[in-house]
């Protein structure tokens, strides 16, 4: 049976400065790199023995988890802009309060 495990990007700079997701591209923090490592070692353990494939939105903090992650597991991320979550608009790269 095969599985699909679905991992949402870790802390990036657009959560601690109150900007709004969707297409804003924010890198992670320090915290989220440290959250990617932790999530890339237990899966790691649990995942010992199976075959995956990694796939991440183009977007830079769901591709540096991605990256990290697949570290770990020693695969190579895919890019896939159609991953990508929603185009927030004339939102982009804008504060929460102004949107």
């Amino acid at each position: 049976m095969r599985k699909i495990y679905i991992i949402q990007h870790c802390q990036s700079e657009h959560h601690i400065n109150n900007m709004s997701g969707g297409w804003t591209d924010t890198p992670l923090t320090e915290l989220g790199e440290k959250q990617a490592e932790q999530i890339g070692l237990k899966l790691k353990s649990e995942l010992a023995r199976e075959e995956y494939v990694l796939y991440a939105s183009d977007l830079m903090r769901a591709k540096q988890t991605a990256d990290i992650i697949g570290k770990h597991l020693e695969l190579n991320v895919i890019e896939e802009a159609g991953l990508r979550e929603i185009n927030t608009g004339a939102a982009i790269g804008k504060t929460k309060e102004w949107a």
